[in-house]
């Protein structure tokens, strides 16, 4: 579900410097870079924290198109690998182009802020959670993993709910 992370960024942006403590930083960005080289991805991190909610918005309108997940890889991959600020507009046009969502209607969906009361309630009940941060995953309504994490400990908490590997081997019945 979609979670806004930073509500407060005006819709210019931020210096990251401004908004998280720089011991923060450091470690996020360690964790980030070590967790991206294990897959192979390098990520671009960016000197200004952006106001994710226009992208949100236009999520949320291509997922009403039955494109949201073309539109979700095309955000990761502008905002990751690009560099892109996807909280501009000809920079939220031109993605909405590549994931084959109605980019005039998208434009005006964001504009309308159309989606803003679902992103806020959302919001809400991840917070009615105790999630304060991205990404999170709540495993069988009982685990809360916060936080860019190994997948080690995923299949851990998998194992303790009785999850079988998908490369384990079958088990026969007898």
């Amino acid at each position: 579900m979609p979670f806004e992370l930073h509500p407060e960024i005006p819709p210019e942006g931020r210096l990251r410097e401004e908004v998280l403590p720089a011991a923060y930083m450091a470690r996020a960005q360690e964790g980030v870079n070590r967790l991206a080289a294990t897959v192979g991805l390098t990520l671009r991190l960016h000197e200004r924290l952006i106001n994710s909610r226009p992208a949100l918005q236009a999520a949320e309108f291509a997922r009403e198109q039955g494109r949201f997940e073309a539109m979700h890889e095309e955000l990761m991959k502008a905002y990751w690998d690009e560099g892109r600020d996807v909280s501009d507009m000809a920079v939220l046009r031109d993605i909405a182009a590549r994931a084959g969502v109605d980019i005039d209607g998208m434009e005006v969906a964001v504009t309308e802020d159309r989606f803003g009361d679902y992103l806020d309630a959302r919001r809400s009940e991840a917070e009615d959670l105790g999630i304060n941060g991205i990404p999170a995953h709540v495993i069988a309504d009982r685990y809360l993993v916060m936080g860019a994490q190994p997948y080690d400990l995923f299949e851990r908490v998998m194992a303790k709910i009785a999850v079988p590997r998908r490369d384990a081997p079958a088990r026969s019945e007898s």
